[in-house]
């Protein structure tokens, strides 16, 4: 998928990635772990708000406004369990619009910064 194909869409994707530089994010820690610091990183982020949660399931709904006019969207995140960790799955849809200048995937971006801050990690 080419720039212009993706500043034109209202969505962003780890599975599979949207984006070249989009991908789940795997960790070497318990599903239990992983879905604590993924909670108190959706926390701890501005203009988030989680809408639900279904530990067992492994699935977070969450909604992000975007600063200037308010705009929903929606981002779903999904943490999976691994023989040796855990993966954490994320998707971010704008409600309106037929594209997003790329916001949803700078969602994607800040949402596993955040939780690499939260775990303690930098890469």
């Amino acid at each position: 998928m080419g720039w212009w194909q993706r500043m034109h869409q209202n969505w962003a994707d780890t599975t599979p990635p949207s984006h070249p530089d989009l991908g789940p994010l795997t960790l070497g820690l318990p599903a239990a772990s992983v879905w604590q610091s993924v909670l108190d990183a959706i926390r701890s982020l501005p203009r988030w708000r989680i809408e639900s949660q279904d530990e067992s399931s492994g699935i977070i709904r969450a909604t992000r406004r975007t600063r200037l006019f308010r705009f929903v969207d929606d981002v779903t995140i999904r943490v999976e369990t691994l023989a040796d960790g855990a993966r954490v799955h994320a998707r971010s849809q704008s409600r309106v619009g037929k594209g997003d200048l790329g916001q949803n995937r700078r969602n994607l971006l800040e949402f596993f910064a955040a939780v690499k801050r939260h775990m303690g990690r930098s890469d």
